[in-house]
This record gives C-alpha cells, structure tokens and sequence, in this order.
C-alpha cells in the first residue's frame, strides 16, 4: 500500500504471519530501504522491492 509521504516514495508492507513494516526509496541514493528493525529474510525484502519496482504489465 502506497503511504503518502512528501519526502520519499514510500510504501506499507503487510504480510500474513509478520508484523507490518514500510520500505522506501531515497531518491539521493536511488537505494530501497526497510524498517529497522524487520523480522524478516533479506531475500523477501528484496523480492517485495522487485515487485513494487516492476509492477506487472497488463495487455
């Protein structure tokens, strides 16, 4: 879910079974971040970046 935020791209994040975290991008570095302390796999974090970077394309 896209969060309204003057300074960043910023987004909330909400899976079952975890607790609820945001991302974000930093448009000086153009690097994604997470909340600080999220319990979750890197490797997740980077798939949900991936899929917000890239939404699917429809025909």
């Amino acid at each position: 879910m896209r969060i309204n935020d003057d300074f960043h791209e910023t987004y909330a994040v909400v899976l079952d079974g975890y607790h609820s975290f945001c991302v974000w991008l930093d448009d000086k570095s153009a690097k994604w971040h997470a909340s600080k302390n999220v319990a979750i796999d890197p490797d997740a974090i980077d798939e949900i970046i991936s899929r917000i970077s890239f939404p699917p394309q429809t025909s």
